[in-house]
């Protein structure tokens, strides 16, 4: 959810629009919708042991 990039972003002053790196490793996320829009100029991310079935 966008909460949960935001809480994320916090060296970021909490703006996810500029991330460029976000790290959501074990948080059981089942599905990522919308990453594109919020995050337009993420260019790594992490994922290591969630839920998500398919990419």
């Amino acid at each position: 959810s966008e909460g949960l990039i935001r809480r994320r972003a916090e060296h970021n002053n909490g703006e996810i629009f500029s991330l460029e790196e976000v790290s959501l490793h074990q948080q059981d996320i089942e599905r990522i919708e919308y990453i594109d829009k919020w995050c337009r100029d993420l260019k790594i991310l992490y994922l290591q042991n969630n839920l998500i079935p398919k990419i």
